[in-house]
């Protein structure tokens, strides 16, 4: 009887990553800058992909009182934002002229309708149900919206463990798992402002695609934490007190 590891183990490199499966829907057959644009923005949704994962574990180990394991998942999180942003540095790259005539081709799609984006958003806490009516989502997409705005969040959910833990070592493990919250709300925030910095070089005040308002909105979110239980303006220390 064949043993499920070794032929695991005998898969080749390419068949592990499905990259025939990968490189047959993804857009890197069309003219060098068109890939250039679709690659960026596919592998983004890939890292949001990502984040969405880790995130949901980081909230299912506080809901076991396991902060070290949430830490953890958040302590990655910075670090996959920095990549996000090295996407928009490639994508600097393109000429005003390309990148008009890509966006000429777009219509009225737009990355504001990402809808992982605002998943991971409403999964951490940061919920504004405007995001639901944004055109361009299919029913499907509008349904996993809605599904995470009704489950429980990660700012919830931290905040739901502070509260049950009030020995030394139980508030300790608190800061720790709010100190990495902390590190991936500023690391999303320079990733904003980064998205703001290259909307401003392509489209100066004009409106971005979607009918948002291009860089102006871009800098405005930069204002706002995806963990408003944890770190809403005004609270002491940047902590929720119940």
């Amino acid at each position: 009887m064949t043993n499920p590891t070794d032929t695991r183990r005998d898969r080749a490199y390419g068949e592990i990553l499905r990259l025939d499966e990968l490189l047959d829907i993804a857009c890197v057959r069309d003219e060098p800058d068109r890939t250039l644009f679709f690659a960026a923005h596919q592998a983004c949704e890939l890292w949001f992909a990502v984040i969405l994962r880790h995130v949901e574990s980081a909230r299912d180990a506080l809901t076991r009182d396991r902060a070290d394991v949430a830490a953890a998942h958040i302590d990655r999180l910075p670090a996959a934002m920095r990549v996000l942003s090295g996407h928009f540095d490639v994508l600097s790259t393109l000429t005003p002229e390309s990148f008009d005539e890509i966006r000429a081709t777009l219509g009225s799609s737009s990355g504001f309708q990402s809808a992982q984006y605002r998943e991971i958003e409403f999964l951490c806490g940061a919920r504004d149900p405007r995001f639901l009516n944004t055109p361009g989502f299919t029913p499907g997409e509008r349904a996993r919206l809605v599904a995470r705005s009704e489950e429980q969040s990660l700012s919830r959910a931290f905040v739901e463990y502070r509260d049950r833990v009030r020995t030394d070592g139980g508030l300790r493990a608190a800061e720790r798992v709010r100190a990495a919250l902390a590190d991936f709300d500023d690391a999303v925030r320079s990733w904003r402002a980064r998205h703001a910095q290259l909307a401003e070089q392509f489209l100066g005040a004009a409106r971005g695609t979607a009918g948002s308002a291009g860089a102006a909105y871009l800098w405005r979110s930069t204002e706002r934490t995806l963990f408003p239980e944890v770190f809403a303006p005004g609270l002491n220390g940047g902590v929720v007190k119940n």
